[in-house]
């Protein structure tokens, strides 16, 4: 009896693994990196929509700015749906923050409600995207981190500022040198995630960030990361600062600019 009820036990044991191994257990590790290829090079595709939106010259241009939705897939989803009733908005970007554990699990389901979108959408990597496996499931899905792109004479700019989580500098060499060349558009927008005054900034990197935008006199600095809507001139510089409230908060930035203005419109929904 002892030894049936042994063998028993060993074909349980054999069966169970063999269930495991059929049913790719890994891929419901939260610390995966493993990225199906529909998630794969979203960012690159963005940009392409955006190049053909792009198309036209127009005399203004309006787009959204959301940041750290976090894991607020309810209230982004509501954003989206405001978003997409407005019928004017060209583009949106996500100011950082787009996932809270760097979990592939997040990112998916952000992806998940941004696709609803009638518009292209990028994104801006936020310190909490960089967690766990972060930076490599962002860069598979969304490229590298630093980035820009020309949109009707408007130069946008990217930025990586993360400094604790990534355990690296920021690249301002990368930063200036994207401004060089900022002359011969309309309006400069710098994007990143943490403020310059943020808590995360040591004085040298304020004092980098802040001689750059007044250097290339950007037009609008874009930030996200405190969670509370935040427009003017921090250091009384000339230099415009936006930070965007948080999507847990149900609020969201419209940018509107034209050859002679940039106007700022913080919606509530």
């Amino acid at each position: 009896m002892r030894k049936i009820t042994g063998l028993l036990q060993l074909v349980l044991i054999f069966s169970i693994l063999g269930i495991i191994g059929r049913c790719d257990y890994f891929e419901y590790s939260p610390y995966a990196a493993n990225i199906e290829d529909e998630y794969k090079n979203i960012q690159h595709i963005n940009f392409n929509n955006l190049l053909k939106a792009d198309s036209v010259q127009r005399e203004e241009i309006k787009f959204a700015v959301i940041a750290d939705s976090h894991y607020n897939y309810h209230e982004l989803n509501e954003a989206i749906v405001n978003i997409n009733a407005r019928n004017d908005i060209e583009f949106v970007i996500a100011n950082g923050d787009i996932a809270d554990h760097g979990y592939l699990k997040e990112y998916e389901m952000f992806h998940g409600q941004m696709k609803k979108l009638k518009v292209p959408y990028l994104t801006v990597i936020g310190n909490h995207d960089y967690k766990s496996n972060g930076e490599i499931i962002y860069k598979q899905m969304y490229g590298e981190p630093n980035k820009s792109f020309i949109y009707n004479s408007n130069l946008f700019i990217l930025f990586d500022n993360i400094f604790w989580e990534s355990n690296k500098n920021p690249d301002f060499d990368w930063l200036e040198n994207e401004l060089n060349n900022s002359l011969k558009y309309e309006n400069i927008f710098a994007l990143c995630h943490i403020p310059p005054y943020g808590d995360q900034f040591t004085d040298d990197f304020e004092e980098k960030y802040k001689a750059l935008m007044i250097q290339y006199a950007v037009d609008l600095s874009i930030h996200g990361h405190i969670h509370r809507f935040e427009y003017g001139e921090y250091y009384n510089d000339e230099i415009q600062y936006l930070v965007v409230g948080s999507i847990m908060d149900k609020e969201y930035a419209i940018i509107t600019a034209n050859e002679y203005e940039v106007e700022v419109e913080q919606i509530k929904y």
